[in-house]
């Protein structure tokens, strides 16, 4: 005799009871547990890379640079290029990248009075489910895209409120960062293109490239501030050199630090807002 597909059903999930959890369920409960473990152990990780960071002369140098009366008005942070948290090889250099994020983060209260909010966003295509579940428990939202060389969403909501992180990037997505009209960003924090730029030789492409994007960041009216991290970086951790890149709304004779490479020229630069920074190949 035949049974009905529902008996068939019935059947089954007798046998299943009978027999404890299926298979499907036990891995799915232990995949979760596995998860959980991941994200408890990423959270340890994260407290002690913080905690190295607070105690580094990076603190202070990061603090420097950015609680100062002329600094624009800051309403968004995105991150660019972070990369999986649970990366094994890079692990411990991309979490204290996260940790100088957040760093930042505490560096950037509005004014008393402001009603806006800072936000903090992160992009990067390699994120995992579980990259996303770390990241929005620190507040962070998570954005899209198909590919570390397209800006995608990210591309959508950058402006000139915007401090763009970027601790890793393809010179393609540098170059769409400069030249998108729509990302005239105030602050970025990335690569030191004047070190990247001996990364290659002389009559490569890629040095031709950086060497644009250093052009771009002087004709838009950038200053660069070198990043220092002695004593917060380890050799096996040691990211490529960063630095700070602070667009000036206007030209004029600054006091510049003597670690500060000034951009500005003797003549008056217009406003960016609506400007497209040119890229030089």
């Amino acid at each position: 005799m035949r049974h009905s597909k529902k008996s068939q059903i019935a059947e089954v999930n007798d046998k299943q009871q009978q027999n404890g959890p299926s298979k499907k369920t036990s891995a799915s409960r232990k995949n979760h547990g596995s998860s959980g473990k991941q994200l408890q152990q990423l959270s340890r990780l994260y407290d002690e890379a913080m905690d190295t960071y607070n105690q580094s002369a990076l603190a202070k140098t990061t603090e420097d640079m950015l609680r100062t009366k002329n600094r624009p008005r800051v309403t968004k942070i995105v991150s660019l290029g972070l990369g999986s948290l649970f990366d094994a090889k890079d692990q411990q250099r991309r979490i204290k990248q996260l940790a100088v994020l957040m760093a930042i983060a505490s560096q950037l209260a509005l004014p008393l009075g402001d009603k806006s909010t800072l936000t903090l966003y992160a992009q990067d295509p390699t994120f995992t489910t579980a990259d996303e579940a770390f990241l929005e428990s620190l507040g962070i939202f998570v954005l899209n895209t198909s590919s570390i060389s397209s800006l995608g969403e990210a591309g959508k909501i950058m402006d000139e409120e915007t401090l763009v992180y970027s601790p890793f990037l393809t010179l393609e997505t540098y170059k769409l960062l400069f030249s998108s009209p729509s990302t005239n960003v105030p602050i970025l924090v990335s690569d030191d293109f004047n070190a990247l730029r001996l990364k290659w030789d002389k009559r490569t492409s890629e040095r031709k490239d950086v060497e644009g994007l250093i052009q771009g960041t002087r004709e838009g009216n950038y200053r660069r501030r070198a990043v220092n991290g002695e004593g917060f970086w380890i050799e096996a951790d040691r990211p490529f050199p960063m630095a700070l890149y602070w667009r000036q709304s206007i030209a004029q004779d600054l006091p510049v630090p003597r670690n500060v490479e000034s951009t500005i020229r003797t003549r008056v630069f217009p406003k960016l807002e609506h400007q497209r920074i040119p890229i030089h190949a």
